[in-house]
């Protein structure tokens, strides 16, 4: 009996083999997940910044288009002043400043369903593009 005591003493906990055997397996598993897990974590603030970037567009559109509707109530040529503020006003030392974006400006018309340019001289209708990074907003002032 005293030998089969003895027996049983020796067989408990694990060998050396078995804990290796495990930290292998968890090191794989580890570097597995590490690598998955990192790339969405690196990538997981883009989305964040495309929005901020969108909504530092949105506020400049919404300061020129506040800035158009008062031109309209005190300016005799309020497109023509307009499309001079939107053309510098992403330089900080000029007044109005709204922001840091390029922009593309012109008076336009509609033929047929279609945006042409307005050659004609009338200039009821200016279409201005802001773009900031890869994101553009146009929007359409009219007299």
């Amino acid at each position: 009996m005293r030998a089969a005591v003895m027996n049983k003493q020796g067989q408990e906990g694990f060998t050396l083999l078995e804990i290796i055997i495990t930290i292998i397996v968890a090191a794989l598993l580890g570097t597995i997940l590490v690598q998955f897990m990192g790339t969405s974590m690196i990538r997981s603030a883009d989305s964040v910044v495309i929005v901020q970037e969108g909504f530092s567009l949105n506020q400049a559109l919404e300061k020129m288009t506040a800035d158009y509707k008062k031109l309209l109530a005190e300016d005799s040529t309020p497109l023509q002043t307009f499309k001079t503020q939107v053309e510098n006003g992403n330089v900080v030392g000029n007044d109005p400043y709204y922001g840091d974006y390029s922009w593309q400006t012109g008076y336009i018309k509609f033929q047929g369903g279609s945006e042409v340019a307005d050659t004609s001289g009338d200039n009821r209708i200016l279409k201005v593009t802001i773009t900031h990074v890869n994101q553009s907003l146009t929007s359409l002032f009219t007299k």
